[in-house]
């Protein structure tokens, strides 16, 4: 079972915002399933989330700001965390690769 599924009540009603959303949870699908596969597939699928992740985190941050969210609010932390911690399970995959 998906860790998570697209559904109607996870959108906000802004096209491209639900779009990009729709997306994370397709890639984020593709994360759980490439669990069972070989590290180098699931280094692949991840690499895929993360770059995706950090364009979105990048675009909504850009968002908040140009509708007037201050520059330190708590949701741009929580992307700077999340990629964080995303990238710090890329580097544990590649060291635990070696």
């Amino acid at each position: 079972m998906a860790v998570i599924t697209w559904n109607e009540t996870l959108a906000l009603h802004q096209p491209r915002m639900d779009q990009t959303h729709h997306e994370f949870v397709d890639l984020l699908c593709e994360v759980e399933a490439a669990l069972d596969a070989d590290t180098a597939a699931l280094t692949a699928t991840l690499a895929t989330f993360v770059e995706h992740t950090d364009a979105h985190f990048a675009q909504e941050d850009r968002w908040m700001t140009s509708c007037g969210f201050a520059a330190e609010n708590c949701h741009t932390f929580q992307h700077a965390h999340v990629m964080q911690v995303l990238r710090e399970v890329q580097r544990r995959l590649v060291e635990d690769a070696d």
